[in-house]
């Protein structure tokens, strides 16, 4: 029997990525709402009743709205915006932090699917924070380049029309350090204090890539650069969607934002020296950071191999 999908917000980005995905499956069978009565509660609410799972592609307020018409349907939800990243009742979709995380995913019927730039800091931070190396009041700092796509549809058409001159070079947004995903980077990572954090936007379509520069006479015990390698290589050991990359490797001095573009894995590397170490997670904003995700998901949710239907490396 098929799986029952609604897709509540189709048109967006993401909603529009997972869509994709989705309609190749043969064990999916996707509902289709029509285009003048997708605003409609009763409507909404009739194929929440139908799926099994429903995914909210929607802003904030629509997806917290939504939300409550599903309750009552026994549908299991993904919900992709802001609203419910950290929310009780609900579970964070980074199913890499432990295996107890995988499990609860598994279990859970309400799973904030994290945020893109998110994903590449608690990649590299919660792994430290979980060992005991990265102290909570460590000053965490972080920057993160990004394509286009992250913006949405508005952004999208700006960059892919006739371009004024701002858009022909990397814009820095982001600056009164209130970015949307600060909350669930402190919670997640247990940090005592929200990271300074600098989002760029390029004009490349979709890849990203986040650093997070560490000194080691910060850390507990001061370990130098083997010592925080090793930490990550072995949380994210046999991970089929996290690879850590072999101590040192900057593919010849240079790496690529858009790299891992098209793709629904991550990669991490780890360079510098003792003292100094540069922590960097490159991945596909909407892969690993949006509908990649959120189809592993799912497919977590309903016990198959969490890789069915996603682009992973070798």
């Amino acid at each position: 029997m098929k799986t029952k999908v609604f897709i509540d917000g189709h048109s967006g980005t993401t909603g529009l990525r997972i869509h994709e995905r989705l309609a190749a499956r043969q064990d999916i069978e996707l509902l289709q709402i029509s285009e003048e009565l997708r605003k409609n509660p009763d409507e909404v609410k009739k194929y929440m009743k139908a799926a099994d799972i429903a995914f909210l592609c929607l802003p904030d307020a629509a997806a917290v709205e939504a939300a409550g018409l599903a309750e009552g349907t026994g549908v299991k939800i993904i919900d992709t915006s802001t609203a419910h990243r950290i929310a009780l009742g609900w579970v964070y979709g980074f199913p890499e932090l432990s295996k107890e995380q995988s499990e609860k995913i598994a279990h859970s019927s309400r799973v904030g699917n994290p945020g893109c730039h998110a994903s590449g800091v608690i990649s590299l931070v919660q792994p430290l924070t979980a060992a005991g190396m990265m102290p909570a009041d460590y000053p965490v700092t972080a920057f993160s380049l990004t394509g286009y796509s992250g913006g949405g549809k508005k952004m999208i058409a700006a960059y892919e029309g006739e371009k004024t001159t701002d858009l022909l070079s990397p814009r820095q947004y982001g600056l009164g350090q209130t970015h949307k995903h600060l909350p669930e980077i402190v919670t997640i990572c247990h940090l005592a204090d929200k990271p300074m954090f600098s989002p760029i936007v390029d004009d490349y379509y979709s890849g990203m890539e986040v650093t997070v520069p560490v000194f080691t006479k910060l850390l507990k015990g001061a370990p130098g650069i083997q010592d925080v390698w090793e930490t990550l290589a072995a949380h994210y050991d046999g991970c089929d969607f996290i690879h850590v990359r072999p101590l040192g490797e900057d593919k010849g001095g240079f790496l690529a934002a858009n790299d891992m573009s098209g793709r629904d894995d991550m990669e991490i590397f780890v360079t510098g020296n003792d003292q100094r170490i540069l922590l960097t997670s490159i991945f596909d904003n909407l892969g690993k950071g949006a509908s990649g995700a959120a189809i592993e998901n799912m497919n977590i949710m309903l016990g198959i191999d969490p890789k069915t239907g996603l682009n992973l490396g070798d």
